[in-house]
């Protein structure tokens, strides 16, 4: 199989993907879980909610870069992705990357 290429851009894309996975994990584990008894407060639901938002806003960006880096390079997108997880995340889990922001 031939050596899968990736770009700065997408690498950055999927660290910031993964900084705000981690965010919202954070998140949720401050505040518990939103059907415990009391549930959360209106700030955490929006906090939540925000956060989820930027998340989505993410993912679609790194899912788009992935796409057009398939086509501009004859690769598939399924070992893009899994190429530019593998690299990103080296076998941890998601996690907070300074430089991503």
């Amino acid at each position: 199989m031939a050596e899968i290429e990736l770009t700065d851009d997408l690498i950055l894309l999927q660290k910031r993907s993964d900084t705000a996975w981690a965010r919202l994990r954070e998140i949720q584990d401050r505040h518990g879980r939103p059907a415990q008894a009391g549930g959360w407060s209106h700030e955490a639901e929006a906090e939540w909610q925000n956060a989820r938002e930027q998340w989505g806003e993410r993912i679609d960006s790194v899912r788009a870069g992935i796409d057009t880096w398939a086509r501009e390079s004859g690769q598939r997108r399924i070992d893009i992705e899994t190429r530019l997880k593998g690299t990103v995340r080296a076998g941890k889990d998601p996690q907070v990357w300074p430089d991503a922001e």
